[in-house]
């Protein structure tokens, strides 16, 4: 068995290729043990944001502490990404974390406690890429039986008459639109017409047409499907949710198989990627909500 402190170095390792996979399943199996460590490395990232480059272990953190329902990370991680700024290159440290699996992190280590997802939702100041993660998390926590179909609807309906009435970032009205679909809004179908009609959404990100397409969807089965889909639930276990990562699988990305990456339902597209469905677009204004 490894030590705490072997498990950590194995954490921190500089070869991206490499899955620390025993590390991985020890501090699983030293959940008391190493909690704190894990905590303070997130919290050292938090008040030093630069140091991230040098501490490859935040990312298992991140992932390790969310499979242990931990709720002392829950601040930190809301503080680490709230305060990440709104320009793009701002989700560079962490990858692709925030457009993948932040909302399933954040819904993981809340327990119950939706304050702070809600303040990332309601912050202008927070890049939107992280207000559209913490939005999703509501839904994983619906999906969850943790929060009532009634007071999500609620809560995005809120945010649309607040958008109807001031100004709001195009792509965030886009997003609550977006991840509304997922839960079949019915009830929300007009205000969302009258957003379109005045202009307030970005039309790359979603259009009247993709919005009428779900509503005439069954809405049990969107439901049903919901409940299925790997995409809308916690983090359960951290080794399934990143082996099939690129960077573990720099084969798959050589020269002679990019050609192949739109049929690949498992090939992770970076943000900034083309979109694998062949719009032309980046993947962040096209598929990736």
């Amino acid at each position: 068995m490894l030590t705490v402190e072997q498990i950590l170095t194995q954490l921190n390792t500089d070869d991206i290729s490499f899955l620390p996979r025993e590390a991985i399943e020890q501090a699983i199996l030293q959940q008391e043990a190493i909690t704190p460590a894990l905590l303070t490395i997130i919290e050292n990232v938090v008040k030093d944001p630069q140091s991230i480059d040098g501490t490859p272990a935040f990312t298992y953190a991140l992932y390790l502490l969310a499979e242990f329902r931990e709720k002392r990370a829950y601040p930190l991680i809301v503080k680490y990404f709230g305060e990440l700024g709104l320009e793009d290159e701002a989700l560079d440290p962490t990858g692709d974390i925030v457009t993948e699996d932040l909302k399933s992190i954040l819904a993981s280590v809340c327990n119950g406690d939706f304050g702070l997802i809600k303040q990332l939702i309601e912050d202008q100041k927070v890049n939107i890429f992280v207000r559209s993660a913490a939005l999703s998390s509501l839904v994983i926590l619906y999906n969850n039986n943790q929060l009532s179909r009634k007071d999500l609807v609620n809560y995005i309906e809120t945010h649309i008459d607040r958008c109807l009435e001031e100004q709001d970032d195009p792509c965030f009205v886009g997003c609550l639109v977006s991840i509304s679909c997922a839960i079949h809004p019915e009830e929300l179908y007009e205000k969302f017409i009258t957003c379109f009609d005045r202009n307030l959404i970005d039309k790359q990100m979603i259009n009247e047409s993709d919005l009428d397409r779900w509503m005439q969807m069954d809405k049990e089965k969107v439901i049903v499907e919901l409940k299925e889909n790997r995409k809308w639930q916690f983090i359960n276990d951290v080794i399934s949710e990143i082996e099939w990562w690129a960077c573990f699988h720099p084969e798959r990305y050589s020269p002679k198989n990019l050609s192949s990456i739109s049929d690949s339902p498992t090939t992770k597209v970076g943000r900034n990627d083309l979109c694998p469905c062949g719009s032309g677009k980046k993947y962040k204004k096209c598929c990736l909500h």
